[in-house]
Parts: structure tokens; C-alpha cells; sequence
């Protein structure tokens, strides 16, 4: 467990959270654009860390632990931020129902992984932030996760299995899209 890389992760979800709270339009970009650049090595986003999951050795436990370690980071560092900006108070959040399904929303996943790291791999980091605002909030960030883990409302069970699932379509994405360019 490298303790740099943990306060990188934190320190980088830390600052998207509290300035871009998510990178939802061109002002979210811009902060992640910068951490990306400020903090060199720093997945930020656990789409990344997905995505870094499924394109590396599946069998290799030191990397699962190194990509595991860096999600908490990211969520640890996002809670942080959401209470520092709510003053400890971040509301009712709605966890989504645990079992529903929606394929359209799965595929919908996959093709933003893929989307998400074709540029990520053959681009700079500001350019993989504009992606990441085209993609609005089609794939969770930590802050979604921060936010049903300090929330008063909510089931976090369903909370953590929908951001697990939805990490790990991202990530399948992510794959396919290095797949694909090896068959080319």
C-alpha cells in the first residue's frame, strides 16, 4: 500500500468534489483538467481506477489491492470535500433499487467506458476531463458514493452494489476498447 499514492487520490477527488462538485458542465472539466495535471499519476475518478482494473492483469493481487486502495481514497477524499462544502450536512440522498436492471442503461455504460478510455489512454488528462463532461453523469464518480455514505437517507447496500455494477460495466468498456484496437 504506497501512502503517496492514497493522498493523491484523496487529495485529487478531494478537489474535484469541493470545486467542480462532479463534473457536470465546462467549469467541472476545467478543475479536473487541472488535478489531473497538478496531480501526475492520480486516477481521480474511480472510472479511471475501473478502468485501469479491467485493462490490467486480472490475476494480479498486489494491483487489485493498489486499485482497491485507491477507490477508498477517492470516496474518503470526496466525503471530505461534501462535508467541508455542506457543513457536515449533505441531505437525503435516494439510493438507487438494488435490483432493477435496465440493459439500455448497461450498454449505455460499456460504450461510455470505452468511449471514456480510448481517449484516456491516446490523450492528455485535459482532454479526457472534456470527455468526461460529455459524459455528464452517465458514470458515478466518488462523489456519489461519498454522498450515499454520509447521507441521512438511502440504503447504502444498494448505494455500493449499484456503484460496483456501474464501475465494472465502465470498466468492461474500458477493455473492450483495448481489445478492439488490438484487432486492428
Amino acid at each position: 500500500m504506497n501512502t503517496e499514492t492514497m493522498m493523491n487520490e484523496m487529495g485529487g477527488a478531494f478537489m474535484v468534489a469541493w470545486l467542480a462538485g462532479g463534473v457536470g458542465d465546462l467549469g467541472g472539466a476545467l478543475v479536473l483538467a487541472a488535478a489531473w495535471m497538478a496531480i501526475s499519476g492520480a486516477h481521480i475518478l474511480p472510472m479511471i481506477t475501473w478502468g485501469h482494473i479491467m485493462t490490467g492483469d486480472l490475476s494480479d493481487s498486489d494491483g487489485w489491492m493498489d486499485n482497491g486502495t485507491r477507490l477508498v481514497s477517492q470516496v474518503i477524499g470526496a466525503v471530505l470535500a461534501l462535508m467541508l462544502v455542506n457543513s457536515g450536512d449533505v441531505g437525503d440522498v435516494v439510493a438507487a433499487d438494488m435490483w432493477s436492471f435496465d440493459m439500455w442503461g448497461a450498454l449505455g455504460m460499456i460504450a461510455g467506458g470505452a468511449l471514456l478510455w480510448t481517449v484516456y489512454d491516446r490523450c492528455d488528462a485535459w482532454v479526457t476531463a472534456f470527455v468526461v463532461l460529455a459524459l455528464g453523469t452517465m458514470v458515478g464518480g466518488s462523489s456519489d458514493m461519498a454522498g450515499a455514505l454520509v447521507g441521512s437517507g438511502g440504503d447504502i447496500g444498494a448505494s455500493v452494489s449499484n456503484w460496483l455494477v456501474d464501475g465494472v460495466l465502465v470498466g468492461v468498456g474500458a477493455l473492450a476498447s483495448v481489445k478492439i484496437a488490438e484487432m486492428a
